[in-house]
Parts: C-alpha cells; structure tokens; sequence
C-alpha cells in the first residue's frame, strides 16, 4: 500500500467576503479597528480570514491597513477601477 498524498490548495478569502468587509467600511466611512470590523459583520468572519481579506484589499489599493491593532480605512475608488477589480 502506499501512502495517500492529498494536498490542500488555500484558497483565501471568497468574493463574498470581500464584498462584506467593503460593504462596512464603506457604509460606516470612518478608520476602524479590525475588531469593529469584525463586530459589524455580527462575527460571521473569522479573524484569520478577516486578516486575509484585508490584506488582498490593502494589496489592491482599495483599504488603508495599520495592520493588527491598527486602523483600516476604505479608500475611494472610481467605479472603473472597482469595476476591473471584480473582473466586470
């Protein structure tokens, strides 16, 4: 017999997701701290994923991150710029 070998593809934060995380921050429009955010989404986000998303945005030009214990703010992006980020 040999052994089975599965590997696990991580697969990061979904569409849906980040949609969540912009829809706070842009509804509430000032910096928060991750665990606001966290809040606001009534904790249907673990924080390792919460971390992993906004990592993408701030990689993306679409949040300012502090980082852990920091501030996040949603920067403001033209409709073309969201639109080529979402692959419309």
């Amino acid at each position: 017999m040999t052994p089975s070998t599965s590997t696990m593809s991580h697969k990061g934060p979904t569409v849906t997701t980040l949609k969540a995380i912009e829809d706070v921050l842009r509804r509430e429009a000032v910096p928060m701290t991750r665990y606001k955010i966290r809040q606001a989404l009534g904790n249907r986000i673990a924080q390792p994923l919460l971390d992993e998303g906004l990592e993408y945005m701030a990689e993306h030009e679409m949040v300012y991150d502090e980082g852990p214990g920091g501030q996040v703010l949603w920067i403001r992006t033209s409709a073309a710029t969201r639109s080529r980020l979402r692959g419309e």
